[in-house]
C-alpha cells in the first residue's frame, strides 16, 4: 500500500514549487508596463512565462520521478533510471500567452496577469502527471495508474476519474490535469492500494457533486436538472476528446 504521507509530501512539494514560481512570475510582470504596445508586451511576457515554466516543470519532473521510483522500490524492490521528460511544449506556452493577450487588447491587464500566473500552475500539474507516465513508458514492468485526490476539495471531473481506481494504462486516460489540481497520478505494480483512497466512496461523492452542480445550474438558468446533468456529461466527453488530441500533439512535438 502506498502511504498517504508520500502523497501528501509529494503534493506539498509540488505546490510549494508552484507558489515560488508564480510569485517569481508575478514580480517579473510587475516590472513591465502592460499598457504599452500589445505586441511588444506579449513578446516580453512569452519569454518570461516560458522561462519560469521551463524551470518549474524541470523541478516538477525530478519530484515526479522520485515519487514513481519510491513506489516501485516498495512494490518491486528496485528502481529505474527513468526519465525527466515531462513532455513540455514551449510552443504551447507561447500560444497560450498570445491568447491571453486578448485581455490587454480589451484593456484588462490584471486578467492577463492572472491567466499567465495560472498557466504556471497548470504546466506544473501537467508535468507531474506526464513525467510519471513517461517513466512508465521506459519501464520494462508496466504499472497501472489511479488518480488520487490529496486536497481538501476535488472537482466533479476529477472525482469521476478518481472513482475508477487503478484502471488506467494509457496516457490519455491518466494524464488529465488542470490548474490548482491536487490530484496525483499514482502508479502501482502489485498492491493497487493507497492509504485512505476509497474509489467507492469517491464514486458516491462524484454522483452527489454532479447532482448538486446540475441543480445549481438549473436554478440559475431556469432549466431542469436532467438537462443540466446531460450537459455536464457532454462536457466530460469533450474533455476526453481534448485529452486525446493533446496527447497526439505532445507525441508530434517530441
Amino acid at each position: 500500500m502506498v502511504p498517504r504521507l508520500w502523497l501528501d509530501n509529494y503534493t506539498a512539494a509540488i505546490n510549494e514549487l508552484s507558489r515560488k514560481s508564480r510569485d517569481s512570475l508575478t514580480a517579473a510582470l510587475a516590472l513591465i508596463d502592460l499598457m504599452d504596445d500589445v505586441a511588444e508586451v506579449r513578446a516580453q511576457v512569452v519569454v518570461l512565462v516560458n522561462g519560469v515554466c521551463g524551470a518549474a516543470t524541470s523541478g516538477t519532473a525530478q519530484l515526479s520521478r522520485a515519487f514513481y521510483n519510491a513506489i516501485r522500490q516498495q512494490e518491486l524492490g528496485s528502481t529505474i533510471t527513468g526519465t525527466l521528460d515531462c513532455g513540455r511544449d514551449p510552443q504551447a506556452t507561447d500560444g497560450a500567452v498570445r491568447a491571453f493577450a486578448d485581455k490587454l487588447v480589451k484593456g484588462d491587464p490584471q486578467s492577463f496577469v492572472n491567466l499567465c500566473v495560472s498557466r504556471v500552475d497548470y504546466e506544473i500539474k501537467v508535468a507531474a502527471a506526464q513525467t510519471c507516465l513517461n517513466n512508465a513508458k521506459v519501464d520494462p514492468v508496466k504499472p497501472r495508474f489511479a488518480r488520487v485526490p490529496t486536497g481538501d476539495e476535488t472537482c466533479d471531473f476529477c472525482l469521476m476519474l478518481a472513482s475508477r481506481g487503478f484502471v488506467y494504462h494509457t496516457e490519455v486516460a491518466a494524464s488529465h490535469a488542470h490548474a490548482h489540481c491536487d490530484c496525483r497520478v499514482t502508479p502501482s505494480w502489485k498492491a493497487y492500494e493507497v492509504e485512505g483512497y476509497d474509489p467507492d466512496a469517491l464514486a458516491v461523492a462524484w454522483v452527489n457533486a454532479v447532482e448538486e452542480k446540475a441543480a445549481r445550474r438549473a436554478a440559475r438558468k431556469g432549466t431542469d436538472i436532467d438537462t443540466e446533468r446531460q450537459g455536464i456529461m457532454d462536457a466530460y466527453a469533450r474533455s476526453a476528446r481534448n485529452a486525446r488530441l493533446k496527447a497526439k500533439l505532445r507525441k508530434k512535438a517530441r
